[in-house]
């Protein structure tokens, strides 16, 4: 992906061309309030209508509204997974004939998205007898309308694969940027609807993990789970950092010093550091169904074969503030965001670990979601 240029602007907006831009989705909570701390001003709660008239009111340098922006850029592109499930009729379902015709004539995903047309289409690619691949890229013409002109390509794919002999396909979708994460949505929902009308599969949608698949100690015990790894590839992780938000929904937090001063204060909260396993908010039972959990930072030690090092990766619910409706349909995003290695390996053992550590990855995910699901009374 090329890098946008900003050098040259002819302006930089200010006062309520900034607030348009500020308010805009591709500019995110912790963005702005990371440009205030480096202009020396400190706010205690990240809510933009809080912090957009702040820094509106400022005058950025050149380099400042820069690196806000490059910072946007740089988020969206990094590559995130959305993974489900469609459950297959019998053992001998063909389903990868009826793929073969997913993209006819009426049957254009970016067609109506706007300032955006493909470079390279998307298209079925058969990669063996039990995988599929769509992959593509696409260009993005005026970035954001508010004030940023350029172009932008970002690649997304999907791959539908079934392993061993069980019933279950699995469909892993790969964005890097809302417009790519909306054509995999279209294209998912295509293929759900291709394969049930074949008579392959046995449902129309597929199975998800969402935000409004659990309660809110489902959730936040869901998501201390996942620092247990999935062996014998990855071991129980240690906590970077975690999100969580608290709004009307929340029942009052109980009166306790430890934690009764968040009741006033705390809408959203993102807390940083290291081997936060043990924080109170992640420990303690009781708290539980005060606020929710939308994002968790884990660093996995893993061991493969002979290659051990470190795996890092975020899980998230999306962006926190949100309607009752579409929080609760928003799902589980996975951010691979660093891999290191104790040793030198070549491209092909690369691409061999990166496979092992996304299967394991998602083993873990659907197993833990899968044993919250087996606790609940009947």
């Amino acid at each position: 992906m090329g890098k946008p240029a900003f050098e040259g602007l002819a302006s930089i907006p200010t006062g309520q061309e900034l607030r348009i831009l500020l308010n805009s989705e591709h500019i995110s909570y912790g963005e702005i309030q990371n440009t205030l701390k480096k202009k020396g001003v400190f706010v205690g709660k990240s809510d933009k209508s809080i912090t957009v008239p702040i820094l509106a009111a400022t005058l950025l340098t050149p380099r400042e509204f820069s690196s806000l922006i490059e910072s946007s850029v740089d988020r969206e592109s990094k590559p995130k997974v959305k993974v489900s499930a469609l459950e297959l009729v019998a053992p001998t379902s063909d389903w990868i004939t009826p793929l073969k015709d997913l993209f006819t004539s009426n049957f254009n995903p970016g067609s109506n998205i706007e300032s955006v047309q493909f470079v390279d289409t998307p298209a079925v690619v058969v990669d063996g007898k039990d995988r599929v691949k769509i992959p593509y890229v696409i260009n993005r013409r005026d970035y954001s309308k508010d004030w940023i002109s350029r172009e932008i390509n970002f690649s997304g794919e999907i791959v539908i694969e079934r392993n061993g002999k069980n019933l279950k396909l699995e469909l892993s979708s790969t964005h890097s940027s809302r417009e790519t994460e909306t054509i995999n949505r279209l294209i998912t929902s295509r293929i759900s609807k291709v394969l049930k009308d074949s008579g392959t599969t046995q449902h129309d949608k597929e199975h998800k993990i969402i935000f409004g698949g659990f309660s809110d100690m489902e959730r936040v015990r869901y998501f201390k789970r996942l620092t247990a790894g999935s062996l014998p590839i990855l071991t129980p992780g240690s906590v970077n950092d975690m999100e969580i938000s608290r709004d009307g929904n929340c029942p009052p937090l109980p009166n306790d010093p430890e934690v009764k001063w968040m009741n006033e204060t705390v809408t959203r909260l993102r807390i940083d550091g290291e081997k936060l396993n043990n924080i109170f908010l992640l420990s303690e039972e009781k708290y539980y169904p005060h606020y929710y959990v939308w994002r968790i930072d884990i660093t996995f030690p893993y061991q493969f074969r002979t290659i051990a090092g470190k795996h890092r990766v975020v899980f998230s619910f999306g962006p926190s503030l949100r309607s009752d409706s579409s929080r609760n349909e928003a799902e589980l995003t996975v951010e691979p965001i660093r891999t290191t290695h104790d040793c030198t390996i070549n491209a092909d053992a690369k691409k061999e670990l990166d496979s092992s550590l996304e299967r394991a990855i998602r083993v873990m995910i659907e197993s833990k979601y899968d044993e919250i699901v087996s606790e609940r009374t009947p």
